[in-house]
């Protein structure tokens, strides 16, 4: 099972878009796949690249072998991800600082309750907290994921 946050809506029913879950895979894999190459998979070909393990550097080795024969049978391209993250990107203090960065030391959750949260969860944290995102659906999944801000403790507006 992998995770599918709320903020996606109905991503998962068709998997039209590429989820988060996925979008963390590829970026440990580094390969970028456009949005008309992950199209091109078949849903069982895209449901199997959410679903499949990316743990430990075997899972991501498997994973990335497994998306390249998906995509040489759609003929599709893959390309290296220049600037690909890496799993420190979405430590528990990396992101807490990143959160910080953009909504300030009293908006950003606790670095405690950033470290009870999973590596899909702050994945999608780091993502969302980009400065060249909109705000919406970073608060979203702060409410989602029900993090409390700052010192205070207070829990996000939503």
């Amino acid at each position: 099972m992998y995770r599918r946050f709320a903020l996606e809506g109905d991503v998962h029913a068709a998997l039209d878009l590429v989820p988060l879950a996925a979008r963390r895979k590829l970026d440990l894999a580094g390969l970028k796949l456009s949005l008309a190459g992950w199209q091109a998979l078949s849903r069982a070909e895209r449901l199997a690249l959410c679903h499949l393990p990316a743990d430990t550097d075997e899972d991501v080795a498997v994973y990335a072998e497994v998306l390249r024969g998906f995509a040489d049978r759609a003929g599709v391209a893959l390309a290296p991800l220049a600037g690909a993250p890496a799993r420190r990107d979405w430590a528990a203090d990396a992101v807490g600082a990143r959160l910080r960065d953009r909504l300030g030391p009293d908006g950003a959750p606790d670095d405690g309750a950033l470290g009870r949260l999973t590596e899909e969860e702050r994945y999608a944290l780091f993502k969302l907290a980009d400065p060249r995102r909109g705000p919406e659906k970073l608060r979203a999944l702060l409410h989602e994921l029900g993090l409390p801000r700052g010192a205070g403790g207070e829990a996000p507006a939503g």
